[in-house]
C-alpha cells in the first residue's frame, strides 16, 4: 500500500477537523478562495494576511487552514491550526474583528 506523505496527512486531518462540530443551519463555508477573496473586499473583512499576523500574537501554533463561512449575519473565519506539538485543533474567530483586534 502506498504511504501518504505528511503533506497529504495534514490535509486529510485537517478537512475532518473542519467538518466536525458545525451544527446544522450553521452556515455555508468557502473554501476556495478566489470566491471568497471578493466576499472578503466587499463585507470589510479583514485579509488572510492581516488574520495571519493578528494570529501570530493570539495563538499558539500555525495556521494550516483558513475557511470563510456565513455565520448568523456575519462572517467568521474556521482555522486549523497545529500547535508545537504537532496536535491539530479548530478555532473560530470573527473575520470583521478577529481576537477582538
Amino acid at each position: 500500500m502506498p504511504r501518504i506523505g505528511s503533506g497529504l496527512a495534514v490535509l486529510l486531518a485537517a478537512t475532518a477537523l473542519m467538518g466536525r462540530g458545525a451544527p446544522a443551519g450553521a452556515g455555508s463555508c468557502i473554501a476556495d478562495w478566489s470566491v471568497a477573496a471578493p466576499i472578503v473586499k466587499k463585507e470589510g473583512l479583514v485579509t488572510v494576511e492581516q488574520l495571519s499576523s493578528l494570529a501570530r500574537s493570539h495563538l499558539e501554533g500555525s495556521i494550516v487552514k483558513t475557511t470563510l463561512c456565513e455565520e448568523k449575519g456575519g462572517y467568521v473565519f474556521r482555522l486549523v491550526v497545529r500547535g508545537a506539538n504537532g496536535q491539530l485543533r479548530s478555532v473560530t474567530v470573527d473575520a470583521r474583528t478577529p481576537f477582538g483586534r
